[in-house]
């Protein structure tokens, strides 16, 4: 008996072996090296307390420009694409002949390599010969063409929409998914109540969502407080620090040898990653929808 209650603990060893290994172990060493003067100038390595936590938040207002470009962009295209994600959903939730080929096409971009997608979007936003450019040129709004991606007001609204169309499909599939456990019995006694389809969206599928909106909120700021790729191949974190994310920072930390710094700031990250995903997780589990 007791074997038979053990056993399939048996089968979690080496998950947690393996998440042990590569990510607990060198987060934790992570944190060690956050707090010293690591760098490519000397061989030692000296203990400096919280000196590169002080130099991000008290004496480099550089650093708190990228935290907070950081946060906006994890927080506007999580918001964006759970909106299109959803609305695609529900769209495509809906019996028609070439649904399938639709999910299809919109999780495409999902497949996508971010440097793929960054180079091809670098073509779209050219000044003179772009795709975006020429439409406008086409339509008679010459005057509004630009150089989008140096254009320090524009740039991180276009790096944001192009984050945007790229993990969009990701949030349909999580949606679709949840859509799909809601029974059909439910929907039926609401149309007989009268319920049209704005409240049954509102009061039904809505809450029973949920979880879907748990998993898709949680998993995009965590990508978003991660994002490095696209940003990195359209803008370089430019033009000045307009689109400059954390991990820029960290990429350009390391390469300037200041491996201590870009260990602190890797650790920020880490740090607003579990408390923003822990205040989404406690907010949202209330009331769970059950039938």
């Amino acid at each position: 008996m007791i074997k038979s209650r053990i056993y399939p603990q048996y089968f979690l060893i080496i998950g947690l072996l393996v998440y042990t290994i590569f990510f607990m172990t060198p987060s934790i060493i992570g944190i060690g090296y956050s707090l010293t003067d690591w760098n490519a100038y000397r061989s030692s390595v000296n203990f400096i307390g919280l000196k590169n936590f002080r130099e991000i938040f008290v004496e480099g207002s550089k650093y708190l420009k990228y935290i907070s470009n950081t946060a906006i962009f994890a927080i506007v295209t999580t918001a964006f694409k759970i909106l299109f994600g959803l609305i695609l959903a529900l769209i495509l939730n809906e019996t028609f002949r070439t649904r399938n080929v639709l999910r299809a096409i919109f999780y495409l971009p999902v497949t996508l390599s971010p440097l793929a997608v960054g180079l091809m979007f670098i073509s779209i936003f050219r000044p003179e010969v772009g795709l975006v450019n020429k439409l406008l040129s086409a339509i008679g709004l010459e005057n509004i063409t630009r150089g989008w991606l140096t254009s320090v007001k524009f740039a991180m609204p276009v790096v944001m929409s192009v984050e945007t169309w790229r993990l969009s499909g990701y949030c349909m599939i999580i949606f679709l998914a949840g859509l799909q456990t809601i029974p059909q019995s439910t929907y039926d006694a609401a149309k007989v109540d009268g319920a049209n389809y704005w409240q049954r969206l509102i009061h039904l599928t809505i809450p029973f969502l949920k979880p879907a909106f748990i998993i898709n909120i949680v998993l995009n700021l965590i990508w978003g407080l991660k994002a490095f790729d696209v940003i990195f191949v359209l803008t370089k974190g430019g033009p000045g620090d307009a689109t400059d994310v954390i991990n820029t920072a960290v990429f350009f930390s390391f390469s300037m040898g200041r491996y201590g710094l870009a260990t602190a700031l890797g650790v920020i990250a880490f740090v607003i990653a579990i408390f923003l995903s822990f205040i989404v997780i406690r907010v949202l589990s209330r009331k769970e929808v059950e039938w």
